[in-house]
């Protein structure tokens, strides 16, 4: 993993389910202090313990793809796929240059990548 931190990052507080909080994707984790990170850090569940984002694991990824300048969080969702989770406050997120960065790069290593964007579901398969 890189040395890279979330910094005022806390997109995935949002977008990401966290089961045992009860806490549903697309809202804001009670736990989040917006800009700072977790309140119980510490004491975080394991989806949060266990959850790493895309951006944090290289140093290769311009920073101006960090999740919260996206509105994208990228994730692995088993050995053949991503998932990009985008923001529904930032719909428009999923159609520029960034995303298409990010699925592009992906398909280049996995299968298929996801998009969820609130309700709505997509996949992109490598060609």
């Amino acid at each position: 993993m890189s040395e890279r931190t979330c910094g005022s990052c806390t997109l995935c507080c949002k977008l990401l389910r966290v089961t045992e909080l009860n806490k549903a994707e697309g809202r804001w984790c009670t736990h989040c202090v917006k800009g700072q990170g977790c309140g119980i850090y510490a004491d975080r569940p394991p989806s949060c313990r266990n959850f790493e984002c895309f951006w944090l694991m290289d140093a290769g990824f311009p920073d101006d793809m960090r999740p919260d300048r996206t509105g994208i969080v990228v994730m692995l969702h088993d050995e053949n796929s991503a998932v990009l989770h985008v923001d529904p406050a930032r719909p428009d997120a999923q159609r520029q240059p960034a995303a298409q960065e990010w699925i592009d790069g992906l398909l280049r290593v996995y299968e298929r990548v996801f998009i969820v964007c609130g309700p709505e579901r997509a996949m992109v398969k490598r060609p």
